[in-house]
């Protein structure tokens, strides 16, 4: 059905209608109880033609927009005057504009005139540029009416049905909550998606209506009206309706005004919000409304909003009728969102913001605890608290310092995205970086047992699948979305904040409490702010969309992941700086058992002036021409210790152009040798391929002449030693057993026994010149 030609489609359409307006009256119906615009009827805001360059000339319009005036209960009998039937209400904040939509919306489907179409009120604050203005609205018509999705009733598409047919009027109110960037394509997309001979009515505030039209965009066929401030005497014209006949308190604030039309209270009165506090404020009898005329306790008009401010969500959250959140959980909601936005310096709230003091601490307990207890495992109870410790405080300063500076989402500030959607979408971000961190830090610290530890293939795969699943949990936990469900559930908890924060700010944007910009809310009345989130004076310049470089903004869909990442990464690395110290930090002095003993040489200590330290150790061995010298050395340590290599430095002078082949040999494994040149200094380097357990068999050194000098060479070795395995003790706490060692002269891979002289480059051990300040050898 798309062309209503026939009878039958005319019925078709004509059922659709009725089903719309039923369902739209039903909705209003319950949106006027909730706002109390007939308690005792509605505050009767005046309009008039906008004096203001902001709409199409007189010849496209059919009328002349300066001769147009009315109140709020006019506003349908404008719409069915004007030729075209558009419109676009304007007003400051607090004069009324959503009470103009609703009350238009309320009579149009109450008292229905011939061709007149169904209205239906629709929040632009949920529009985005992704979704066609055209579906957009057909999705609103469907939400406002989900009967008309039965088929075999109204056709396959009823919504669009309808609106091609121009029987439904769009009431778009809140153009202003629109983001910046945004509001401009809105005008535009409107003005393309309701075609001629349709109806229209849009609000917007009218600061932000002027600046979209100065960018060149306006409704083509709208006539553009203002709301005016209530004046002194249709004030207190509401005020006598709303009170008992003889009720008297009102009698001296009446007088009062009338005498004074400039006085702070009728000022305070011009405002619609306003007017309707005063009145719920003062329903009952035991109040004295005459007690914002003093003086001394309200001499301002400031002080006198505020007190009305004081009564403004018990008004709102009433319980006749029935709202979805009680006035006394509603205040305390809003009061810790407020103060969450004192807290970060903003004037605007996003779901982000919601962040107990539990979550940093929380998130830096649980990278501590899974770090903690894998160095815990494997090097015992000292490193493993000491480990989790410093990763519990880091994790926890990388979160804190991520999250003061609101960088932990990425908000675009075209605002592409609303709240629901985008914390849709951060959830998906949370979960794909967390198992991606869960996957390389398993990954990571699987290889790196079966590489460093040699454990066998299940054990390091279950230690990879377990730490890389608690790191993923970890990076979840960290993240924007899991930081905010961690901080919703402790504040639902403890009575702060409802189940689904989100739904509340919904629901408060419905009241009027809160209006949305894009994917962020605002309180409607700044003082209300303030008086729920104490006195911390907020940042205008500071917002929920943080300051991203230029150069960072291409990067700018994984940048709130990088925190988690680097976290784990801090970790990962942590962990290899821990091994690492533990295999090379500790080296064993050798002890001499037999064979050529060497001479010892008195070194100086290399320290600076009064600071005591132990001077290195140096033997040294006269090698002359054609001779080979061999000493014997014993580790002084247990035979249950294991070595990687050895330690120390050679050096050879005293003949020019000698040349000896050094040979150290540790029982069970292949020799390392290399060559050594007059005035050459060489580091033998932990050239073991695996870790070597000699027991109480000796190591040997073996020194012998290459040349055919006849002059004696002098052989030198500072700090002789062999470096202990640090990793044994993850080996033991494991129970990896080392591989039997090979042959004694058996050549090892990548060690090869040919010898090479100090400066080649293919020398399997490393050339190490002595620094200022290490332990070098002597110069």
């Amino acid at each position: 059905m798309g062309v209503f030609d026939g009878p039958d489609e005319r019925r078709v359409l004509d059922r659709a209608v009725a089903q719309l307006r039923k369902d739209v009256l039903a909705k209003v119906r319950l949106t006027v109880a909730r706002m109390r615009l007939e308690q005792p009827a509605t505050i009767e805001v005046p309009w008039r033609g906008c004096a203001r360059p902001l709409q199409p000339a007189r010849q496209v319009l059919g009328v002349d927009p300066l001769e147009l005036v009315g109140t709020v209960s006019e506003i349908a009998k404008a719409c069915r005057g004007l030729p075209r039937h558009q419109m676009v209400a304007l007003g400051n904040p607090g004069t009324g504009k959503t009470i103009l939509a609703v009350r238009l919306v309320h009579d149009m489907a109450d008292h229905p005139e011939p061709g007149d179409p169904v209205p239906v009120l629709m929040s632009l604050s949920s529009w985005r540029p992704a979704v066609p203005m055209r579906e957009w609205i057909l999705r609103q018509i469907r939400q406002a009416s989900p009967h008309l999705t039965d088929q075999q009733r109204f056709g396959t598409d009823a919504a669009a049905d309808l609106f091609d047919a121009c029987r439904v009027m769009p009431v778009l109110d809140g153009l202003d909550e629109l983001p910046d960037q945004l509001r401009s394509e809105a005008v535009r997309a409107i003005d393309a998606a309701v075609h001629r001979g349709c109806w229209l009515l849009v609000t917007c505030r009218a600061t932000e209506y002027e600046t979209a039209h100065e960018t060149g965009a306006h409704l083509t066929r709208a006539a553009v009206v203002e709301l005016d401030e209530v004046k002194a005497e249709l004030a207190i014209g509401y005020l006598e309706q709303a009170k008992v006949a003889s009720d008297s308190r009102w009698t001296p604030v009446f007088e009062a005004m009338r005498r004074d039309p400039g006085c702070a209270l009728s000022r305070t009165l011009t405002s619609p919000l306003m007017l309707h506090l005063a009145q719920t404020a003062y329903d009952a009898k035991s109040t004295d409304p005459g007690e914002l005329l003093s003086q001394e306790a309200y001499p301002s008009r400031e002080a006198i909003e505020d007190e009305l401010l004081k009564r403004y969500l018990p008004a709102v959250y009433t319980k006749d009728p029935p709202s979805r959140y009680p006035a006394e959980p509603a205040m305390r909601y809003l009061r810790l969102i407020a103060r969450q936005m004192r807290r970060d310096r903003t004037v605007d709230f996003a779901w982000w913001q919601i962040n107990a003091r539990i979550t940093g601490p929380l998130v830096g307990l649980m990278y501590g605890a899974v770090w903690g207890a894998l160095l815990y495992a494997l090097f015992g109870p000292a490193v493993g608290v000491a480990a989790g410790l410093l990763t519990a405080a880091t994790s926890f300063a990388a979160h804190q310092f991520v999250r003061a500076d609101l960088k932990q989402v990425f908000v675009p500030k075209e605002g592409v995205h609303g709240p629901g959607r985008l914390a849709r979408h951060y959830a998906r971000v949370g979960a794909a970086s967390a198992l991606l961190a869960g996957a390389v830090t398993g990954v990571g610290v699987g290889l790196w047992m079966s590489d460093a530890l040699g454990a066998d293939l299940p054990l390091s795969a279950s230690y990879g699948a377990v730490v890389g699943a608690l790191s993923g949990c970890a990076v979840m936990l960290g993240s924007a979305s899991g930081s905010y469900a961690i901080s919703r559930y402790w504040f639902w908890l403890t009575g702060r904040l409802p189940r689904k924060p989100l739904s509340f700010l919904d629901d408060a944007r419905e009241l009027g409490v809160l209006r949305q910009t894009g994917a962020v809310h605002q309180f409607r009345h700044e003082r209300l702010l303030s008086q729920l989130g104490g006195a911390t004076a907020q940042d205008p310049g500071r917002s929920v969309h943080g300051k991203w470089a230029a150069k960072w903004l291409r990067w700018r869909p994984v940048l709130p992941t990088f925190a988690s990442l680097a976290q784990v990464g801090a970790s990962l690395a942590a962990l290899l700086f821990i091994a690492a110290v533990l295999a090379d930090s500790t080296r064993l002095e050798l002890t001499y058992r037999s064979g050529d003993r060497p001479a010892p040489v008195l070194a100086s200590t290399g320290c600076a002036a009064g600071t005591p330290c132990r001077p290195p150790t140096i033997w040294m061995w006269e090698v002359p021409l054609g001779s080979t010298r061999r000493t014997d050395w014993m580790p002084t340590l247990s035979r249950q210790s294991s070595f990687t290599g050895w330690g120390g430095f050679f050096n050879a002078s005293g003949c020019e152009g000698g040349r000896v082949q050094v040979t150290l040999t540790l029982a069970g494994e292949p020799p390392a040798r290399f060559t050594l040149g007059n005035d050459s200094v060489v580091g033998p380097g932990n050239d073991l391929d695996r870790p070597a357990s000699p027991g109480s068999r000796p190591s040997s050194l073996t020194l012998r002449r290459l040349d055919d000098r006849p002059c004696s060479l002098r052989v030198e070795w500072q700090s002789p030693s062999l470096v202990v395995d640090g990793l044994q003790i993850a080996r033991d706490r494991l129970g990896i057993a080392l591989s039997p060692t090979g042959e004694e002269d058996s050549p090892a891979p990548g060690a090869p026994g040919t010898t090479a002289t100090a400066d080649s480059d293919s020398t399997p051990v490393r050339a190490v010149l002595p620094t200022a300040g290490s332990e070098g050898p002597p110069s």
